[in-house]
């Protein structure tokens, strides 16, 4: 019995990864919800703690910041290992 792999072309798989991402998120909210955890979300450009009674309090704003370094697609980076 042989098997056969089927290859995905990149919207198909985009769109396995997002739907993934979208479920285990939701998971850990309904999981972190029951357990009256505080959960941590980005709204706009503010970090939100949002609390199980419903409470929100910001925490920190976030600003962009612009990079001095361009990079193009299949550029290589060397990082020196730490220790």
């Amino acid at each position: 019995m042989s098997t056969i792999a089927k290859r995905l072309n990149k919207e198909e798989e985009r769109r396995l990864i997002s739907k993934a991402a979208k479920k285990a998120s939701s998971t850990a909210f309904r999981i972190s919800t029951a357990l009256e955890l505080p959960i941590q979300v980005v709204q706009g450009k503010k970090i939100v703690l949002k609390k199980a009674n419903g409470a929100t309090q910001e925490l920190k704003e976030v600003n962009q910041v612009k990079s001095r370094i361009t990079l193009t697609k299949g550029t290589k980076i060397c990082l020196e290992p730490k220790g």
